[in-house]
């Protein structure tokens, strides 16, 4: 099972500037439609920060995260300045989604990994890892828009019922932060997976979006950014499939 490298791939940004930075791939999503596979590939969160003696004395109070896509590079951003507080005034901010000309380079080939089945799974988890300790991935596999998905993502963290409940089994697998798209609208977003006996019975998305604080006579009041859209995926044959590396 070939897989792109969440392990030891990773992301140069600012490739040609005199300062390059490197993060890890977060996750890759992958397109398939009627030519060839496309892939948008997303870097670990980073702060605005200055490269001196003094780093966070970056007037951009931010976060971000970078996409490399295959509709151009994006930066996503999160923050008081971006949420209109009384330390920022609203013509202050900075863009919460911009594309951006930066260039980004994604290194490390397709790696062969080992499948998990969903039973091993949970019996390694019900153990307490006794076995010892995998890291889980997960590769989720789904349709729409006339689109074939594959987003594989690390298993942040996984429900699953208690040892003494022998009779129940499923895997509830939730990643962030990780890519989400739709009509070449890219968004940030937390990926959860209910698993029943092996059988994906729900696939959600749980996007960053913009939120009005208070109220506004124009509707233009201050805003912040928060997880709040919920996406549900209506693919009846949507698939998950864990591996580690």
């Amino acid at each position: 099972m070939l897989v792109p490298d969440l392990h030891e791939g990773f992301i140069i940004l600012n490739d040609n500037g005199s300062n390059r930075w490197w993060t890890g791939v977060e996750c890759v999503l992958a397109r398939r439609g009627n030519g060839a596979e496309q892939r948008a590939c997303l870097s670990h969160e980073c702060r605005a920060e200055l490269v001196n003696d003094d780093p966070f004395g970056h007037p951009g109070e931010y976060e971000y995260v970078a996409i490399t896509t295959w509709s151009g590079n994006y930066a996503f951003r999160s923050g008081h300045k971006l949420v209109g507080s009384e330390r920022s005034k609203p013509s202050d901010a900075a863009p919460t989604c911009e594309k951006i000309d930066m260039p980004l380079r994604v290194e490390g080939a397709d790696r062969d990994v080992r499948p998990m089945p969903f039973d091993d799974v949970l019996r390694m988890l019900r153990s307490d890892f006794a076995d010892g300790y995998r890291k889980v991935y997960m590769a989720i596999a789904y349709r729409q828009g006339g689109h074939e998905y594959t987003l594989y993502a690390p298993c942040r963290y996984i429900n699953f019922p208690n040892p003494d409940k022998p009779d129940v089994k499923y895997l509830q697998p939730i990643s962030g932060y990780v890519v989400y798209e739709q009509d070449e609208q890219f968004s940030i977003a937390y990926v959860v997976c209910h698993i029943a006996d092996g059988q994906v019975k729900a696939l959600q998305f749980k996007l960053r979006e913009r939120v009005t604080l208070g109220e506004a006579p124009d509707g233009n009041g201050p805003a912040t950014f928060e997880f709040c859209g919920v996406e549900r995926i209506r693919d009846k044959d949507a698939m998950c499939t864990f591996f580690s590396y």
